[in-house]
């Protein structure tokens, strides 16, 4: 019997070193899981952008479902910035989701006006701002929110803002489409609205129409203001050309841009903001090449920021 006694002690003995030395590894394995996963989410939020949870963005891209490809870079890219990225396209794509189906539209002020309703219907309670840009733009969204935050914009003021034109009849300023351009949450309430209301006539969404003037023409109905993107030095942060105009030939050549300007400058020189934020991109496939230039080439002694996985 004291020989069978000894036995079962032994027994349990081994079997309680067995069960704390699977605990002992249950316990390791998970918390060394969850330090290496937490400072990756909480140093990009410090050290990348701090406006990440209290500037919440919506990126749209209307594009021609016949060319996804440039809207894949855009989501490979830029696009991971946004708190959220939505396609408006006539035809799905695997890649690039959630998407707006406007089934086999390509007309692009149609695309815009009804990814705009989706955008707030569906979106209304997760975002402050909604952006929409070119299927060819790169837009540093860390930099739209500062200039939000540091013009104190507040999400419930009827307002949006771009690169300001000039309308040549009322000479008030118009937001100019191609540099993108940033709509209040209140803002698209209003045009929400307003396109619900069977008595308004005098917002037509029908195909060929001008993006730029119906919707400035909309939101104007609605008591919705253009403010400016200017920075605190007067300089551009959307820009209306490509960079090689800026840099190589100015704003001379540009008879468009020199007579519709709302903000004149002297076409000698480039105003660009240091915290420039959305670019017009000639050849698409160099989206690639602002994203690394932004994101991932660091400056000797500048410490490192954590961004996201860079990918083709």
């Amino acid at each position: 019997m004291i020989a069978r006694g000894r036995v079962y002690y032994a027994f349990y003995l081994v079997l309680i070193l067995i069960l704390l030395s699977v605990l002992s590894l249950y316990f390791a394995v998970n918390l060394c899981g969850s330090k290496a996963k937490a400072p990756t989410k909480i140093i990009y939020k410090a050290a990348v952008d701090l406006h990440y949870d209290d500037i919440r963005i919506l990126c749209m891209i209307p594009y021609n479902y016949n060319n996804p490809s440039t809207v894949q870079y855009v989501k490979r890219t830029w696009g991971k910035h946004c708190n959220v990225l939505l396609f408006v396209s006539g035809n799905i794509d695997n890649e690039l989701e959630p998407y707006v189906p406007e089934i086999n539209g390509t007309d692009n002020w149609t695309l815009v006006h009804r990814g705009l309703i989706h955008a707030f219907k569906v979106y209304k309670d997760e975002v402050d701002w909604f952006l929409k840009v070119e299927d060819s733009s790169f837009v540093v969204i860390e930099n739209l929110r500062h200039i939000i935050n540091s013009k104190k914009l507040l999400p419930t003021a009827p307002i949006y803002f771009g690169h300001e034109l000039e309308n040549t009849y009322t000479h008030k300023p118009f937001v100019f489409s191609k540099s993108g351009y940033v709509i209040s949450h209140e803002a698209l309430r209003r045009y929400v609205d307003l396109d619900r209301d069977p008595k308004i006539t005098h917002c037509q969404h029908l195909e060929g129409f001008t993006e730029e003037l119906e919707l400035s023409r909309c939101l104007r109905r609605a008591g919705v203001i253009t403010i400016d993107s200017l920075d605190d030095d007067g300089n551009e942060t959307f820009m209306p050309v490509h960079m090689n105009h800026h840099f190589l030939e100015g704003y001379d050549y540009i008879n468009w841009l020199k007579d519709l300007a709302y903000h004149k400058v002297d076409t000698a020189k480039v105003h660009l903001s240091k915290r420039a934020l959305a670019f017009r991109v000639g050849y698409p496939p160099e989206i690639f090449d602002y994203y690394y230039f932004v994101y991932r080439v660091q400056l000797f002694g500048i410490p490192m920021q954590s961004s996201p996985k860079f990918s083709n």
